[in-house]
């Protein structure tokens, strides 16, 4: 909460796991897999041509360049035979650039793809999780998570899969290659090689932690900034902006400390990847002379530029030189992208801890389904806390009855259990002892979207889609004609100001209806509600917002709405409810006092006093 001072040094994830996290990711190329069989054959084949024309430059100084050093007049230089070499060294990087653009093509709508899968997903998992989840969360984080984290996962499987397997297959092709022009020096080189870059990789995993901390910074500051613009009002009032800066100062710090450290952890490997590259080819070299003049053969194939002793000659060192780059340059270019594709594998972990959460295990009984819903609630002996591990109850020993079509009233004061009660009804929280039924049926064993498709709500925040005035309608049944809508809106003289807006049923409501008065807006919600004809009906304050005279106008509609319905209703006028069927007075968490107006009024109790008082 706002009062909450933000926290120095945010914990970081000891369990992540990026062999994981890869194959996690590498997992949703499943669904398209032609597509990505054919971006494979792609990348197979680039590589294939990229080595074939750095072959071609040990082959063709070897055949072309050795004959002329060796021939001091060039007579046994053939033209013919050196412009087709060229042609087809030519040819083959043309064919690697037309495949490498064509791969690349595939793989950025392969990863995108994906990220839309798992963007899905992510959704999918929070919109059936409980309320009590989103309890302890942030709003902004869970936005920046399914925004953000999932652009910068469609961003890393691209560079994962697109530098992966082309760069693999550029490895496993290279390497043997120099197994065929000298398999001696490719035994010697790549495990020296190989030994060298695993302190650069070593290094790599050491950052690793940090990214996955600066992405949960974002979500912190997401967070917090959505907090902050969602009460920007009460912080102006209070004139709270230091404040406010001084916990903005606080995550922006941590982020810039922990991005400066994981960068620079992870980017100490590149002095030392270059090191061991130029180390490399100087052993190739040393080696290759060494072999030379002691007369050892470099046990190769003679085609790919051995002499007929299976000596090295120059064209071998000029091919294997350039085959050795082709083997290293597939690290290196692994390393360039190590900074997009660890945040992405940070993105990742947050965006895996929402779609691998523990399904709500409340669901598994819901196998359950109102029909014919005529409204019968009851309450026996129902306990209720939002922490299981609280000690105190919000709800404790609560027991009614409400009959079809009866109007009931909760009263009594802030945080006494009236919305609790409602929470309950609406199955955002299961109870933990006691029994609640629907028309006979237990509340835990029914389905809750069909529980909820039976109940209207109005609350006192009223909730406007951006979208036409029409369509917010059409929110509460899709099946309406337009003639059925302005009826309603009629009857709750909603059409008294929307027949006066420009574009009058099609008009836009922008930023959550700010163009309305608050009494439009409620006006809005309870024709919504109407419209959606629901047998059980909640009014939560609906009332509470909006003056005395705009009151008594939507009252008159509240009137229609609660025809032939259940209803509860939360109100802060305790006047407004004189004429319901019933009033439940609720205080710490027990219903104290059950009977109508003037049954409590009778027995001048607790209701008596609220009455009575300035309470009202």
């Amino acid at each position: 909460m706002l009062r909450k001072k933000i926290k120095e040094k945010p914990k970081s994830n000891s369990d992540f796991s990026s062999v994981s996290v890869f194959f996690r990711l590498i997992s949703y190329l499943k669904y398209q897999k032609k597509l990505f069989l054919v971006g494979l054959l792609f990348s197979f084949l680039n590589a294939l041509f990229y080595v074939v024309g750095s072959f071609y430059v040990g082959y063709i100084f070897r055949e072309h360049f050795d004959l002329i050093i060796q021939s001091d007049s060039g007579a046994n230089f053939n033209l013919t035979k050196f412009s087709i070499d060229i042609a087809i060294f030519i040819l083959s990087f043309i064919l690697y650039g037309a495949l490498r653009y064509s791969e690349s093509v595939i793989y950025v709508r392969l990863s995108f793809n994906s990220a839309a899968k798992m963007r899905k997903e992510a959704m999918e998992k929070l919109l059936n999780m409980p309320i009590s989840y989103y309890d302890q969360k942030k709003a902004g984080d869970l936005i920046s998570t399914l925004i953000n984290d999932i652009n910068n996962v469609g961003n890393t499987i691209f560079n994962t899969i697109n530098n992966f397997f082309y760069n693999f297959f550029n490895i496993l092709l290279s390497v043997i290659t120099m197994m065929l022009v000298s398999s001696v020096l490719t035994v010697i080189i790549v495990p020296v090689a190989l030994g060298l870059f695993s302190v650069s990789i070593l290094v790599i995993k050491r950052a690793q932690p940090h990214f996955v901390r600066v992405q949960n910074l974002f979500g912190e500051l997401n967070g917090y900034v959505e907090e902050i613009l969602h009460n920007i009002k009460i912080m102006n009032a209070f004139d709270r902006r230091d404040f406010i800066f001084d916990n903005l100062k606080v995550i922006t710090r941590n982020i810039k400390l922990i991005a400066f450290k994981g960068d620079t952890v992870a980017r100490s490997s590149e002095p030392w990847f270059g090191m061991v590259a130029y180390t490399v080819q100087l052993l190739i070299i040393i080696i290759s002379i060494s072999f030379y003049l002691n007369k050892v053969p470099m046990y190769g194939i003679k085609a790919f530029g051995l002499d007929q002793h299976g000596y090295a000659t120059s064209g071998t060192i000029v091919t294997y030189i350039f085959l050795n780059w082709n083997f290293i340059g597939p690290f290196q270019n692994l390393l360039s992208t190590n900074f997009s594709i660890q945040v992405g594998f940070a993105s990742t972990y947050r965006i895996f801890k929402i779609i691998h959460l523990p399904n709500d295990s409340t669901k598994e009984l819901e196998h359950l389904k109102l029909t014919n819903v005529r409204g019968e609630i009851e309450f026996k002996d129902v306990y209720f806390k939002y922490l299981p591990e609280s000690p105190t109850w919000q709800l404790k020993n609560a027991n009614f009855t409400v009959k079809p079509g009866e109007k009931i009233a909760l009263v009594g004061p802030t945080g006494s259990g009236k919305t609790t009660i409602i929470n309950l009804i609406n199955k955002f929280y299961n109870y933990q002892q006691g029994s609640i039924t629907v028309d006979g049926l237990e509340l835990k064993n029914i389905d809750s979207n069909n529980l909820r498709d039976n109940i209207s709500i109005v609350s006192q925040d009223s909730f406007l889609l951006n979208d036409t005035i029409m369509n917010n309608f059409l929110v509460s049944n899709p099946k309406l004609t337009t003639e059925q809508i302005k009826d309603v809106a009629h009857l709750t003289q909603a059409d008294h100001f929307i027949n006066l807006l420009p574009n009058s049923y099609d008009t836009m409501i922008e930023n959550g209806g700010n163009e309305f008065s608050q009494g439009q807006k409620q006006i809005l919600s309870i024709t919504r509600a109407l419209l959606a004809n629901r047998p059980i009906l909640i009014l939560d304050e609906a009332t509470s917002n909006i003056d005395s005279i705009t009151e008594k106008i939507i009252q008159r509609s509240l009137d229609k709405l609660m025809e032939n319905k259940t209803c509860f209703i939360i109100a802060h006028r305790l006047s407004t409810i004189k004429n319901v069927d019933k009033i439940l007075v609720i205080k710490d968490g027990n219903i104290i006092e059950i009977g109508n107006h003037q049954e409590l009024i009778e027995q001048k109790g607790f209701y008596y006093n609220l009455y009575t008082s300035s309470f009202e």
